[in-house]
């Protein structure tokens, strides 16, 4: 009887090391994966900050200005007055045609209405 005993232990002892030895592997290859997760979370913080910067870069007045200047020919732009801020309201819809759907959505938020 107590040779069964020990037999039972010692079965139950292997079982159990195989599914720490299982445990421990799993969890080394979930700590991997999460190191990498967060190098590519950390690249990808970079690279927005980089963009952010470029695009920070990008539209600087005094650039966008020169660039204006460099190309007004090209552009023919014409200088911005007070007149041509208007609202909603007062902007003319395209009338009913292939697109009726979006314009009559769009004159409801014109109007206030809620859109789903």
């Amino acid at each position: 009887m107590g040779r069964v005993i020990d037999l039972l232990l010692l079965v139950a002892m292997i079982v159990g090391a195989v599914i720490t030895y299982d445990m421990k592997h799993k969890a080394e290859i979930a700590a991997d994966r999460v190191a990498r997760l967060e190098a590519n979370i950390a690249s990808e913080r970079d690279k927005i900050r980089l963009l952010n910067a470029e695009w920070s870069m990008l539209t600087q007045p005094a650039r966008l200005q020169a660039v204006v200047d460099k190309y007004a020919d090209y552009f023919q732009l014409q200088p911005f007055s007070p007149d041509q801020v208007a609202a909603i309201d007062e902007i003319p819809l395209r009338p009913q045609g292939a697109h009726g759907d979006a314009e009559r959505t769009l004159a409801r938020i014109a109007a206030g209405e809620r859109v789903r």
